[in-house]
């Protein structure tokens, strides 16, 4: 049970970053970019909180990952099937049906090779169902506790284009460039280009729907690439708003079911009980290193075989090294990541 706490825990500290830290042909473009009205950076900015009013819509995700993640065998010597699980998402290519229903109902199916992992969220229910493995985890919220979203799920371009979008400021430069066609919907391109030579990313693309506001594709190039290292985006959607039934999920007869019960309690009583080290923050904007204390890292982290499998030797420790996003485990314990330079890194660890 260690081994696999340790080896889902670094894919954790990445993930996370690739999106929050985060320009090409996108996924399903028209050869002929529509003819919209000119637009502003802030007018579409504006267009973007209109997609609050969406009240649903349903649609194919696929996204793309070449983050240049070590590979990791899932069967034979040396294998590895629940870090091969993990990391799969972080790379190539994976295709999902997303439906959505006003703020509490949404439903995301990854479809793998002959097999579905979903997540089903119905108000304060949330099922997460893998069809290889035959298991299924229910989780309930109860009072004012909200129902965790685990791993397992594509983030919607929605999702990433949010969650970019939330830390611009004055180190990013904002830019409309020409607008083009996804999923047969007209789209404004919004640029998303960092001010600073001191990061791996080199420009983050997003096609707004012209009409909703929605984002409809998330593109993101590391610097001096000629096409995306990450890119998640409809191939096809519809607004009309999905039935109340789709939401419904009843797993298997024979399958492995697990319950756990969220209470408002839950979080509070972990944070009251969780007074060591905070991870630190250095540097700022796009250049930001996340730097992780001894205490937090999970013991023997740096010494998993899988791990070492994963990393490369560097100055003070080992990297784990991505296109978009860097990560050292020093020797002294620490885990630092960013996306930056693995140089950037290392001097912050000094």
């Amino acid at each position: 049970m260690q081994h696999r706490r340790l080896i889902r825990w670094l894919p954790a500290v990445v993930a996370p970053v690739v999106v929050a830290g985060v320009v090409a042909v996108p996924l399903v473009a028209a050869a002929t970019p529509p003819d919209l009205p000119a637009k502003s950076a802030q007018q579409v900015l504006e267009l973007v909180a209109k997609a609050k009013d969406v009240q649903g819509f349903s649609g194919v995700v696929e996204q793309r990952s070449n983050l240049g993640l070590p590979a990791v065998p899932s069967i034979g010597a040396g294998s590895d099937t629940d870090t091969a699980s993990t990391l799969d998402l972080l790379s190539g290519t994976h295709t999902a049906r997303v439906e959505v229903a006003g703020a509490s109902r949404a439903r995301i199916a990854v479809l793998d090779d002959s097999a579905e992992r979903d997540v089903v969220r119905d108000g304060r229910s949330v099922w997460l169902w893998d069809s290889k493995k035959n298991t299924a985890a229910h989780v309930v919220a109860s009072g004012d506790a909200r129902p965790g979203i685990e791993q397992g799920a594509l983030p919607t371009p929605a999702e990433a284009a949010q969650e970019l979008l939330a830390k611009v400021d004055g180190t990013t430069r904002v830019s409309v460039d020409s607008a083009q066609q996804i999923a047969d919907r007209d789209a404004y391109t919004l640029v998303l280009t960092p001010r600073t030579t001191q990061t791996t990313i080199g420009s983050v693309r997003i096609a707004v729907d012209a009409e909703t506001g929605l984002p409809l594709d998330v593109q993101v190039l590391a610097r001096g690439a000629s096409s995306p290292a990450f890119e998640t985006g409809f191939t096809s959607i519809s607004y009309a708003v999905p039935a109340a039934s789709r939401f419904d999920f009843t797993p298997p007869s024979d399958a492995k079911v697990t319950t756990k019960t969220v209470t408002p309690g839950d979080r509070p009583q972990h944070r009251a009980t969780d007074s060591g080290p905070r991870p630190e923050v250095s540097g700022s904007g796009w250049a930001s290193v996340v730097t992780v204390p001894a205490d937090r890292v999970p013991s023997g982290l740096g010494d998993d075989a899988t791990v070492r499998r994963l990393t490369t030797a560097a100055d003070g420790g080992r990297v784990l090294h991505t296109a978009l996003v860097n990560v050292l485990l020093t020797d002294d314990g620490r885990v630092l990541a960013g996306a930056v330079p693995v140089s950037s890194l290392e001097s912050a660890a000094r």
